[in-house]
């Protein structure tokens, strides 16, 4: 123990010792005076600093010396709003339905489809009615442009205020035409009220 505390008081003294010594060899400048080594390293650095300055502007920008050229292909106009080979599998219908009771959801496609029959002019619509864990759904119509799903929705909510639009599956040949629109048969004559949206 005694070799320990030797070893500790010795390293103590030494460290005391060098910090001494440093403190000693560190010169003290006065703020008139200036240091002669400082002038004469920053006359030849600051020219070639210059030269840097001029020369690296371009080199070192990789996009600037580089030609980025695009391919004509991309530049052409954006074709998003065309229907360019589009499955016609894929579309949308009015959800009017959602249970867990089969029952309740054949009769709900049902009474829809003897509605529609006998109310809406310009298109006939077929519901369908699938499972997809854990509800029955009915969905009614074929649309391939949203648009039209959506107008058709805002006419059969006024008996089925839940309708929605939804993206499914649909039949090509049960979609109505561009140009089709939905109305109510009135019952008193056989004219019928356009509700054009």
């Amino acid at each position: 123990m005694k070799h320990f505390s030797r070893y500790i008081s010795f390293s103590f003294v030494l460290l005391l010792v060098i910090g001494v010594i440093s403190c000693k060899t560190t010169e003290q400048t006065t703020p008139g005076q200036e240091d002669p080594t400082e002038t004469d390293l920053d006359e030849p650095f600051s020219e070639f600093i210059a030269v840097l300055d001029e020369t690296r502007s371009s080199l070192s920008d990789v996009y600037l010396s580089q030609k980025q050229d695009i391919p004509d292909i991309y530049l052409k106009a954006d074709s998003a709003g065309k229907q360019i080979n589009r499955n016609p599998y894929d579309g949308y219908r009015i959800q009017i339905l959602s249970t867990r009771n089969v029952e309740q959801a054949d009769s709900v496609a049902n009474s829809f489809r003897m509605w529609s029959d006998s109310t809406i002019a310009g298109y006939q619509a077929d519901a369908y009615v699938s499972f997809r864990q854990p509800h029955f759904k009915v969905h009614v119509g074929d649309f391939q442009k949203r648009e039209q799903a959506n107008k058709f929705s805002r006419l059969i909510k006024k008996r089925y205020p839940d309708a929605w639009v939804v993206h499914d599956r649909i039949e090509p040949s049960d979609v109505p035409a561009d140009t089709a629109s939905f109305s109510f048969i009135e019952k008193d004559t056989t004219a019928t009220q356009e509700d054009d949206f």
